[in-house]
């Protein structure tokens, strides 16, 4: 019998490959992690496929905690469901990034727009004055806030290379990617590289300023 982990991995492999999901009896926990991956599946656009690449990406993802070695404190079941239900939602997430950023010209910025986002604040303005900028993570979405002459933007900040979460050297106003020797402007415009091709500009998020708070608009 398939541990919970697996049938949501199965799960997510199914919807990234435009298969109807194999049906199984879900817990409430298991349910909450689908759902998630399946909100994300929506915003898709169009009927592509991400590629072959993309998809061995999450599995090593997958893999790599399904088999991280036992820690000494316990973790509940609700918890490990969620994990797994996040990390498969935010590797759906990524593959729309890919296909986003794919239809731009090179050298132009492209902006995530989900199909049903919500606003949700992630830092406040008195927070981030003129000239700085600031990680956030919301759910699956991974970004960077940044006052810009006193006007409010926000990017993505995993690395459009592939897929590394990048780090935010805020002295320096630049994002760098662990990974590989990129380096991209905290307003998302491709700074240096090392690559055989230049990666592109990192997506831009709606931003908006609200009673104080910055909000993104976010799956």
């Amino acid at each position: 019998m398939r541990s919970p982990v697996d049938r949501i991995a199965a799960f997510v492999d199914d919807l990234v490959r435009n298969r109807r999901p194999r049906r199984f009896k879900a817990s409430a926990d298991e349910m909450q992690a689908l759902q998630g991956a399946a909100e994300l599946r929506s915003v898709q656009p169009g009927a592509d496929l991400p590629n072959r690449d993309f998809i061995e990406r999450l599995g090593r993802q997958l893999r790599s905690q399904m088999e991280a070695p036992p820690v000494h404190h316990s973790v509940s079941r609700r918890a490990l469901l969620r994990t797994a239900g996040f990390a498969a939602a935010a590797g759906v997430a990524g593959a729309v990034i890919e296909r986003t950023i794919a239809t731009q010209p090179l050298g132009q910025q492209a902006t995530l727009t989900p199909d049903y986002g919500t606003w949700r604040a992630v830092a406040a303005v008195a927070d981030v004055p003129a000239g700085q900028a600031m990680r956030f993570t919301s759910g699956p979405v991974e970004g960077v806030v940044v006052n810009d002459g006193g006007t409010i933007k926000a990017v993505s900040a995993v690395c459009t290379h592939q897929g590394c979460l990048l780090l935010l050297d805020a002295a320096a106003h630049r994002l760098r990617c662990p990974c590989h020797p990129t380096v991209f402007s905290v307003t998302g415009k491709l700074l240096s590289y090392q690559l055989a091709t230049p990666p592109a500009n990192l997506p831009g998020l709606q931003a908006r300023v609200r009673d104080g708070q910055i909000e993104v608009l976010v799956v």
